[in-house]
């Protein structure tokens, strides 16, 4: 007869019988990258002479996280 009651009734009602809705939910992402360009020419001859040099750096450090949580009884998850 215990099975047949739970049977009978959905999912949701399962779980708030059986002690409520337990959901956690993390995701987090991070990219970096680091470039550094280093060029330069140099020389002469018989019009002169010449020296040219670049120098180029570009960082990109990003991250995003999302978190949902409802009723999480996980204690990593409580902030």
């Amino acid at each position: 007869m215990f099975n047949e009651l739970f049977n009978e009734i959905t999912e949701e009602q399962q779980q708030l019988v059986a002690g409520g809705k337990s959901i956690s939910d993390y995701i987090n992402t991070n990219y970096y990258q680091d470039l550094t360009a280093f060029n330069f020419a140099i020389g002469s001859g018989p019009h002169g002479s010449y020296v040219t040099q670049e120098f180029a750096s570009l960082e990109i450090d990003t991250s995003a996280y999302k978190d949902f949580y409802l009723d999480s009884d996980d204690p990593y998850m409580a902030y």
